[in-house]
């Protein structure tokens, strides 16, 4: 996507907090976008004696958490509700489709969105901030834009508090110093970045898409639901133990250095989600190797994930590089009785029913090779399993394209947020 609709610059003027922007932008504060004739046009959400858990009901009047507030895009996964009549008591938190919301609190802090249609009307939670566009001086695109832009971003965590999490109060956004084009020239920009920002919400659908499609494939391909064309034998139900040889990885003292800094590569638990691994951070020497309990792996093991905290437990991947492992990190060698790939993605499907299989008090467990060794599996024959582990990797793969086309369309949009709202480079209007 490309526009001749660029112009460069004449005059600058320097700003001590913006840097150089052009003679006929001015700089205003934040408080002053706000459209003074629509009251509470710059509020925050309730106190949290206010809303609380009792309050919530299956329907009525949404109420927005933090977690719905995206980095310029709302998060409809997260949905609460509230009675009309407390949304009415608190009708100053009340927040409509169109205007924006910013999070109080990080990560980032200031991150904000705009409110989408099909409600009436939200209800801010405590950590929203609503705010109110001017139009007769703003857009409200542009705006969006460049809340979430890294000058202002960097602005409001300088001014934010906290020593866990960054919070930034209304006084304080308030007075943050904000750029102000003439109004046909935010139009413009609005308009430019508008189309990279439906380039990316396409790709990202294709993206999601294609990730069901995976999921559905996965389903029936690993379960023989659905036979590929040309196979009809039985699988054969067994024990994963049954199949291979099971091992742990170990770790080399950290307190010998001679035992690093080696040419063996050396993987620990939290690269898992990898899980196609090619290289790796760690490395140690073969005097480390020969003194601890890990082993070098040959290339095309099932890697799992042990570790009882976080995501990791019951994490696969697969090593496409002769490599050792931590002690957090079980290996599955490869074997004549299976296809590498194939058992990879049965593992990986299998995540929730490992970590339900070791799950400790407060589901804090740990998977074992005792566990591992007893894990219940079905597989058909060695060629079956080949073209299988074929569909399912072509699907990797094309998922994988996805997501670098949409993180490049991510790239040019930031790129020109970069030169359009510092005004490096003007449109022509």
């Amino acid at each position: 996507m490309t526009h001749n609709t660029y112009i460069t610059p004449t005059k600058v003027q320097k700003d001590a907090k913006l840097g150089d922007i052009p003679m006929d932008w001015k700089v205003v504060s934040f408080g002053d976008i706000s459209d003074k004739k629509t009251k509470w046009n710059i509020t925050g959400g309730p106190f949290g004696s206010d809303l609380k858990s009792e309050h919530y009901t299956d329907s009525g009047v949404r109420v927005i958490q933090l977690q719905n507030i995206g980095d310029g895009t709302f998060n409809q996964e997260y949905k609460i509700y509230t009675s009309e009549e407390k949304a009415d008591q608190l009708i100053a938190c009340n927040i409509f489709p169109g205007e924006i919301i910013l999070s109080k609190m990080g990560d980032p802090v200031a991150r904000a969105c705009f409110i989408p249609n099909g409600e009436n009307r939200y209800l801010m939670g405590s950590d929203g901030i609503r705010l109110v566009v001017n139009k007769e001086k703003f857009d409200s695109k542009f705006v969006l834009e460049y809340i979430n832009y890294s000058i202002f971003r960097n602005l409001a965590i300088r001014h934010s508090t906290g020593s866990t999490r960054s919070r930034i109060g209304l006084t304080d956004l308030r007075k943050l110093p904000f750029i102000c084009p003439p109004l046909s020239e935010q139009k413009k920009i609005a308009q430019i970045l508008s189309v990279w920002d439906k380039a990316i919400v396409k790709q990202g659908a294709l993206l999601v898409h294609k990730q069901k499609v995976k999921k559905g494939l996965k389903q029936q391909l690993l379960t023989g639901k659905k036979r590929l064309k040309g196979f009809k034998g039985k699988w054969l139900n067994t024990k994963l133990g049954s199949l291979t040889t099971i091992k742990a990885g170990g770790t080399p003292s950290k307190a010998i250095p001679e035992y690093w800094d080696g040419n063996i590569r050396w993987m620990n638990s939290g690269e898992l989600n990898l899980k196609k691994v090619s290289e790796v951070e760690g490395r140690i020497n073969e005097l480390g190797l020969k003194n601890s309990s890990t082993n070098l792996l040959p290339k095309f093991c099932v890697l799992i994930g042990l570790a009882g905290q976080g995501k990791t437990r019951g994490t696969a991947a697969i090593n496409l590089v002769e490599l050792c492992t931590n002690q957090s990190v079980a290996a599955v060698l490869p074997s004549e009785n299976f296809d590498s790939f194939f058992m990879y993605f049965l593992i990986d499907s299998k995540y929730e029913l490992l970590r339900q299989l070791s799950a400790g008090d407060g589901g804090r467990g740990g998977l074992n090779l005792k566990i591992l060794n007893g894990l219940k599996v079905s597989i058909p024959e060695i060629k079956e399993q080949q073209r299988i582990a074929e569909v399912l990797t072509a699907a990797d793969d094309e998922i994988t394209t996805l997501k670098q086309q949409l993180q490049q369309l991510n790239t040019q949009k930031q790129g020109l947020m970069q030169q359009l709202l510092t005004g490096k480079i003007r449109v022509k209007v």
